[in-house]
């Protein structure tokens, strides 16, 4: 069975940026090898990001529109409505919405780069690791 995934927005950025771990991970998820979940509130926050100016010339050199990404990101997703479950657990509040989304979606994993999610590394028997670490899972 396909594991369950929340990736958190840098983890998503860096898959259509830039060849690496996170490229790969997305792949697997094109492939079927892995499901992703995400809300509006991940997505709005991605779209956030990469409209910022410092992406426009990554934008242009991987010949992508900040529309284009979001239909990829939903086409391949499993959209969680409403997940309003009000959990204040992370040091960076603007983190606790992977959580909400993992939570509502009864994830296995949710990936990040972000010190303030990886120092948890579980909440409620999710746990929250690196990219790296799901590709050796999914080897």
């Amino acid at each position: 069975m396909s594991p369950k995934l929340v990736l958190d927005t840098n983890t998503i950025v860096s898959a259509f940026f830039w060849k690496g771990n996170e490229s790969r991970l997305f792949r697997r998820v094109e492939q079927g090898k892995a499901k992703l979940y995400t809300t509006i509130e991940i997505l709005n926050e991605i779209e956030d990001v990469i409209r910022r100016p410092k992406f426009n010339d990554v934008m242009v050199k991987a010949n992508l529109t900040p529309d284009q990404i979001i239909q990829k990101i939903v086409s391949l997703s499993h959209l969680v409505i409403a997940p309003k479950l009000n959990i204040k657990v992370c040091r960076d509040e603007k983190d606790d919405k992977f959580l909400e989304c993992a939570e509502s979606a009864k994830v296995d994993y949710i990936i990040s780069g972000d010190k303030d999610l990886l120092d948890l590394k579980e909440y409620k028997g999710i746990l929250i690791i690196r990219t790296t670490r799901i590709l050796e899972l999914l080897k």
